[in-house]
């Protein structure tokens, strides 16, 4: 049996729910993710989270035919954990496949915004790193600046921290 909410339909077959329940919500007005059987929805982006995200997208793509860089897809961290970032790099993958699995990706990237903050900064750097994605990049509008993390022994280590303005051509404080 199951609920419909909105435009998507809730499983009620009580918690944790499967990959299967998360997949078969099916598109839904808001980013949700699956973590360890919970949904987590993400607040919704504001013009300035989508024009961030946008300049990002260009710097990364800049001369580099052989990645893609997509913005909100589903990526499979662990059985139950589904992230969905704001961007991520892979090398080839099936474009067909309902997620990305964590081995393909090289780089994710998150965009913080106050509704987000305490989740990009501790727990999804946490999976990520878990999950093996040697890069991770985070996009701090409050500080106005990029944060570049490296995987080094199942960690993430900051390799650098650049202003944003002048990077991406979009202010990102407020």
């Amino acid at each position: 049996m199951t609920i419909l909410l909105s435009d998507s339909v809730l499983p009620t077959t009580g918690l944790p729910l499967t990959e299967t329940d998360y997949f078969a919500l099916g598109p839904t007005g808001a980013r949700v993710e699956l973590w360890d059987g919970s949904l987590h929805s993400c607040p919704r982006e504001t013009p300035r989270h989508q024009l961030i995200v946008g300049a990002l997208a260009v710097a990364l793509r800049a001369g580099r035919a052989d990645m893609n860089i997509l913005s909100s897809v589903a990526v499979r961290l662990d059985p139950g954990r589904i992230a969905v970032p704001d961007l991520v790099v892979t090398g080839p993958i099936n474009l067909d496949a309902p997620f990305i699995e964590a081995a393909a990706v090289r780089l994710v990237c998150e965009v913080v915004s106050p509704g987000s903050a305490a989740v990009d900064r501790a727990m999804k750097m946490y999976c990520y790193a878990a999950a093996g994605i040697p890069w991770y990049l985070l996009a701090e509008q409050e500080f106005n600046g990029l944060y570049s993390y490296v995987l080094k022994e199942g960690v993430y280590v900051q390799d650098n921290v650049m202003h944003l303005g002048g990077v991406t051509g979009v202010e990102f404080g407020r």
